[in-house]
């Protein structure tokens, strides 16, 4: 399970928050899951009495979150079915992720506040980037990224999106839509390197990753910042997304030192 709690939590105590707070009258937060994700995530997050949207809606803003149950993700599958997937010229909008876009600007069509703010963990961070870049509302007046891979991987190595990240950058690049203000919020929690270091106490996440066969927390680091960005040693991230992928050009970016996938 991809949640993000750490995160989570800290965005909670987060100036970012309680600037929110103070505008919250009229506002509604939208939670875009991240890959692989479901409601229940941001509700109990790994069987905690509460998460994100007990954290938002203590700062007394409404919240919504874009209905996806895990099973929804199977969909991501009928991208096998687009040429483009093939080419790897897949588009947001294709067969693979076009229901992910779909059910996000669904949710902010049927949302009845005057304003609404995206809060996006992992890759809803950038479905939700494609999803107000294709269909504007002037109600969106701000997103929120959480530990979001915003760059495809380098030139040599594969990309899972088979594309669409990449196309999601040229149609919608940076902070796209004028009229919204973007905020990205990365982590640096786990460092990969050649020690015995840790820049955190990552027990309780060590033992999450053992259960699944994963190894440590580092181990999955070492994994993920290959396959994003080709390289590891000496690459700072939350244990999944690298710092150098997770923000957007033209946005205010946060820098956190301790969240870290769970």
């Amino acid at each position: 399970m991809k949640a993000l709690l750490w995160a989570l939590i800290a965005l909670s105590f987060h100036p970012l928050s309680q600037t929110i707070a103070l505008s919250s009258q009229k506002i509604t937060a939208i939670i875009c899951p991240g890959f692989g994700n479901a409601v229940v995530d941001y509700v109990n997050p790994l069987g905690a009495p509460d998460g994100l949207k007990a954290a938002l809606e203590r700062r007394g803003l409404a919240v919504q979150i874009v209905p996806i149950q895990r099973y929804d993700w199977i969909r991501v599958a009928g991208g096998l079915f687009d040429i483009k997937f093939w080419q790897n010229q897949q588009l947001p909008t294709g067969l693979a992720y076009g229901w992910y876009l779909k059910r996000t600007v669904d949710e902010i069509e049927k949302c009845n506040t005057d304003k609404i703010m995206l809060v996006a963990h992992s890759a809803g961070g950038w479905l939700a980037r494609a999803a107000i870049g294709e269909k504007k509302n002037p109600k969106v007046v701000c997103l929120v990224t959480l530990g979001s891979p915003h760059l495809p991987p380098p030139d040599g190595i594969n990309c899972a999106t088979r594309g669409a990240l990449e196309n999601t950058n040229s149609l919608y690049p940076g902070s796209f839509v004028k009229s919204i203000s973007y905020v990205s919020v990365s982590s640096s929690a786990i460092t990969v390197e050649n020690s015995d270091q840790k820049n955190v106490d990552t027990k309780n996440v060590d033992e999450i990753y053992q259960k699944r066969g994963e190894g440590s927390a580092e181990n999955v680091a070492k994994i993920n910042y290959e396959s994003l960005i080709g390289k590891s040693d000496g690459v700072s991230g939350d244990g999944v997304i690298p710092v150098e992928v997770a923000h957007l050009d033209g946005a205010k970016q946060i820098f956190l030192e301790n969240p870290f996938y769970k």
